[in-house]
């Protein structure tokens, strides 16, 4: 995973976009912001998982979560390495039994996930370099979700 480079979640965020506003999930790296577009819905898991909110009965990443552990697996690291014709592709990293098995995932649900366990969450530099954007560029047109 050489060609990866670790990123922090900055936050999810309301963008403006047609026809009016759109969830992003923001990725950083150094001076620079990796935005992804969200759903409604994976933007609330995010956004529950980055303030350690919890609900009363489990949603689906918990359960994921939840299954995994009892399985004895666990996640060990995420990784977005693609993005083609504006959509990111990512894989979930899972330790079973000591092995490392890769999982095609959303990135959306790959971040719910990493952020309720702590996992790293890694990208591809030249995801980085092809999509993210300045940070400065990009502070002036966000709202918080």
């Amino acid at each position: 995973m050489s060609d990866t480079v670790p990123v922090t979640v900055e936050g999810v965020y309301m963008v403006p976009s047609p026809p009016g506003v759109a969830p992003v999930v923001m990725l950083g790296y150094e001076n620079k912001m990796l935005p992804i577009y969200v759903g409604i819905s994976e933007a609330i898991a995010i956004g529950g998982a980055l303030h350690n909110e919890t609900t009363p009965r489990p949603m689906t990443h918990d359960l994921v979560i939840s299954l995994l552990k009892n399985l004895n697996a666990k996640i060990d690291s995420v990784v977005i390495d693609d993005l083609e014709d504006g959509i990111y592709y990512a894989r979930l990293i899972v330790q079973v039994d000591g092995n490392k098995k890769e999982l095609d995932a959303r990135p959306s649900d790959c971040i719910a996930l990493a952020l309720r366990v702590d996992a790293k969450i890694r990208v591809k530099k030249s995801v980085i370099d092809a999509a993210a954007v300045n940070k400065d560029e990009i502070k002036h047109s966000i709202v918080d979700l």
